[in-house]
C-alpha cells in the first residue's frame, strides 16, 4: 500500500493492518501489529522521504510487516526522558514486535532508502 506523507496516513495504515489481519484470522496479533505499523509509519513520515509503502505478509501464524521510504537515513534509537514528546517509537517497536530490523530498500543501495521490517508471531500475543 502506498501511503501519503501526512499524519492521516498513520490511521489509514492502522486501519488497513486491522482489516488484513481480520481477513487472515490473525486478530490475536492485531494489537501488536497495529502498534508497530503506527510507529514505523509515523517515523517514515517524520524522518523519511516519499514514497512510503506498507506491506504485510502472512507466514502461517506469523505476520511480517515492512515500511519502506526513500531517505538514506536509517532509524537510530535515542534515549527519551519522561518529559520528552518524541524518542520512544523504536522502543515501542521493540516491545511489540518479536524482532525487527532495517535493510536497504533496493538492491543493497542505502542511498535509495530503506525498509524497516518487523515480525509478530501469534504465540507471543497469547
Amino acid at each position: 500500500m502506498d501511503l501519503p506523507t501526512d499524519p492521516e496516513a498513520v490511521g489509514k495504515a492502522r486501519g488497513l493492518a486491522h482489516e488484513v489481519l481480520t481477513a487472515w484470522d490473525m486478530s490475536s496479533v492485531a494489537e501488536n501489529v497495529t502498534m508497530v505499523v503506527s510507529e514505523l509509519v509515523s517515523n517514515a513520515i517524520l524522518h523519511g522521504k516519499a514514497p512510503i509503502t506498507l506491506a504485510l505478509f502472512q507466514y502461517g501464524r506469523v505476520v511480517r510487516g515492512e515500511v519502506t521510504d526513500h531517505s538514506a537515513g536509517w532509524p537510530n534509537p535515542v534515549p527519551a526522558g519522561p518529559e520528552e514528546e518524541h524518542g520512544r517509537g523504536l522502543a515501542i517497536v521493540t516491545a511489540y514486535a518479536d524482532r525487527w530490523g532495517v535493510v536497504p530498500a533496493s538492491e543493497g543501495k542505502p542511498a535509495d532508502g530503506k525498509t524497516v521490517w518487523f515480525v509478530c508471531a501469534e504465540w507471543r500475543s497469547r
